[in-house]
């Protein structure tokens, strides 16, 4: 059986184990690290949009980003028009892009499917040394016979999220990274907080603001993202230089990587409560409201509807959980949709269901570590399964994170090797 490689096997593992239990720094590398990100940190990849818009859906965790720019009816091809790649393991599944370098995020919008491939692991035995050859990718959702287009390439990551902080709006993609030359050359390419049209930028993104993200979220003419440090940040997608106001900042204590953003509010999970917390975008004078208080241990990633904020508990070895809360609060009371999960780590919602990865397995010698062939994709009605979710794809390795428009569920699958991480998706 393939391992997972050592540098993804420890970035998941130490974003599962806690990502505020990492060095002061926050950096997360090749075999040392993991996570964040999300930013590093986020987000993920974080995807939002207008309540009402696709049934309010708001998508986060290494999702896509749905805003009124770009959603047109969600899924644009059919069935038929459609790679015919398949894998027996995941049914119907489309296989739109294979012996990818460690695929660790995911975006989408009205046509294409977009990417980030951590690249190489430059770590050696027990010296973190971080990625290099990072890529942004795109393929058309209709498939692209399994070419996808580079729109930027040479990127190094020293920390990473768990999904990496990664979205669109139809019209750029955003990330962060740290620069272009390698990791210990000081007159590399700046990295920070970026972005590139969705068309390519020639290797050349844009620098938005000075500051790497944990989580990550754009709506309207703003992006936000989440800091180490415990801050929640925004700036406009035309960029703020080395000034990006902050929304919200709690001094040091590490905050995980959920950020998700609707009209009026941006909402976070943080380590330092163990709760969910939310700010009007404008800001709150630093004075969030507890959405929800210290109950959930390991919140991973958020995603949200017009009425619900949705969430993981990335527990492994059947510990795990999804959950929802009402945006107006549940105090300690979160619904569980979903329990006796194995690491769930990227969520998204369309408004009718939660869909989710895990990328564990309920043996106890797994661990914290993801498990080659144990990675699952799973939806719940929001209103509830009876704790019987769909298993829409299974036998994944690392599938990291997740996305949804109207009719399709698309996933990020890190691999078991270094070179066999591939994008896929499948009906809902």
């Amino acid at each position: 059986m393939n391992k997972i490689p050592m540098g993804v096997a420890a970035l998941l593992a130490a974003g599962i184990a806690g990502l505020g239990c990492t060095n002061q720094s926050g950096l997360h590398s090749g075999a040392g690290k993991a996570d964040a990100g999300p930013g590093g940190g986020q987000g993920g990849a974080a995807g939002t949009g207008a309540p009402g818009e696709t049934g309010g859906a708001i998508q986060t965790g290494g999702a896509a980003v749905n805003t009124a720019a770009n959603r047109s009816g969600g899924a644009t091809s059919s069935d038929a028009a459609r790679s015919s790649t398949t894998d027996v393991r995941v049914g119907n599944a489309t296989v739109l892009a294979s012996g990818q370098l460690s695929p660790w995020a995911i975006a989408i919008d009205a046509t294409n499917v977009y990417w980030f491939n951590l690249g190489t692991d430059n770590s050696v035995g027990k010296m973190a040394a971080g990625w290099s050859d990072g890529q942004v990718l795109k393929c058309a959702k209709s498939g692209c016979n399994g070419i996808p287009t580079v729109l930027v390439s040479g990127r190094q990551q020293s920390r990473v999220a768990t999904p990496l902080g990664f979205a669109t709006d139809g019209t750029d993609i955003y990330w962060s990274d740290d620069g272009t030359s390698p990791l210990s050359d000081p007159t590399r390419r700046a990295g920070g907080l970026l972005k590139c049209s969705v068309d390519g930028c020639n290797d050349s993104p844009l620098g938005i603001g000075p500051n790497q993200a944990w989580g990550l979220a754009v709506a309207g003419t703003n992006v936000y993202w989440t800091d180490f440090t415990a801050e929640i940040l925004t700036c406009p997608i035309a960029g703020c230089g080395i000034a990006p106001k902050a929304l919200w900042s709690a001094g040091n204590s590490p905050i995980t990587l959920g950020i998700a953003v609707d009209g009026t509010s941006v909402y976070w999970s943080t380590e330092a409560t163990d709760g969910i917390m939310k700010c009007a975008i404008g800001g709150c004078n630093n004075a969030p409201t507890q959405v929800m208080s210290d109950v959930v241990p390991a919140i991973m990633q958020i995603a949200l509807d017009a009425d619900n904020v949705y969430f993981v508990d990335y527990s492994p070895m059947g510990f795990g959980q999804v959950l929802a809360c009402a945006k107006t609060g549940c105090a300690d009371h979160p619904q569980a949709l979903a329990t006796g999960l194995n690491s769930p780590t990227a969520i998204a919602t369309d408004g009718v269901s939660v869909y989710w990865t895990e990328i564990s397995s309920s043996d106890s010698s797994a661990g914290l570590v993801p498990w080659p062939g144990a990675g699952v994709v799973r939806k719940c009605s929001v209103k509830g399964c009876n704790n019987t979710p769909a298993t829409l794809a299974f036998g994944l390795n690392a599938p990291i994170a997740i996305a949804v428009d109207d009719g399709y569920v698309y996933w990020a699958e890190s691999g078991a090797a270094a070179n066999d991480g591939r994008i896929a998706s499948l009906p809902k």
